[in-house]
């Protein structure tokens, strides 16, 4: 299945916007920004784009942007995008530009419909975010990987959670840009994070790094990972315990 896009830079009242369609034979592992619409995002490009249906309450979705040359496309978390909302041949979406590198995506059927309606993919409680950053390959891996985030979802506390999904790269993740702005301290994103069932008490400093409203674990992430042995496809539950605390509960696939 493959994206062929199409794509002038025309111009709505709440966004640019371009349309691209479903069709067999070709990948579907990218989206490819059309030239004549990079315009409007070159000036805020980074290194993640926010997307979510239009009017919809669902989950923000973090996609990963690469730039070769004079092309700029989205990867990882693509496919998973289009595989969660069902979206395949023959079906095509409208995407708008929000501004800061966050986008809206209408998708319409065969019959040229939009689709409105979506099943509900995340169960959470009031405090609870699910944050999508991995990329699932199909098969044994992607049950296991559906099984940790179905066990994810069991998991309760008293303080605010959020649940990263780790996916191919164990360098960074993302924390959703409505959990940030509700929980999280202007401008201070440094935490003292430790496994929950860590019996030494050891701590991990992790810097978070803003970017447009979201923000990034970056430094000391992957030392945290490596040292307590999380795998691609586990879910972290972080609890942030204080502004500057967070325990996490690994639940391995």
């Amino acid at each position: 299945m493959a994206t062929r896009t199409f794509g002038n830079g025309v111009e709505e009242k709440k966004g640019p916007t371009f349309c691209t369609f479903l069709s067999p034979g070709i990948s579907n592992e990218i989206l490819k920004f059309p030239q004549n619409f990079q315009k409007h995002i070159l000036n805020e490009l980074s290194e993640l784009a926010l997307l979510k249906i239009k009017d919809s309450s669902h989950c923000s979705w973090n996609i990963r942007v690469h730039q070769t040359g004079s092309c700029i496309y989205l990867k990882e978390g693509w496919r998973e995008f289009l595989e969660d909302h069902s979206i395949g041949d023959g079906e095509f979406l409208i995407v708008r530009y929000d501004g800061r590198m966050q986008f809206s995506i209408q998708i319409f059927d065969k019959n040229h419909v939009e689709r409105v309606n979506f099943p509900d993919t995340e169960t959470h409680d009031k405090n609870q975010t699910f944050a999508n950053n991995s990329e699932l390959n199909g098969g044994e891996e992607d049950y296991q990987h559906y099984r940790a985030r179905e066990n994810a979802k069991q998991f309760t506390s008293k303080f605010p959670t959020v649940a990263i999904t780790i996916g191919n790269s164990s360098y960074y993740a993302v924390f959703p840009t409505e959990w940030c702005r509700k929980y999280l301290p202007a401008n201070r994103y440094k935490f003292l994070l430790r496994n929950a069932e860590d019996l030494e008490g050891r701590t991990w400093e992790v810097n978070g790094v803003p970017t447009n409203d979201r923000v990034m674990l970056s430094a000391g992430w992957a030392a945290f990972l490596q040292g307590n042995q999380v795998k691609k496809g586990d879910v972290c539950w972080l609890e942030l315990e204080s502004k500057s605390k967070m325990v996490a509960h690994i639940i391995r696939k």
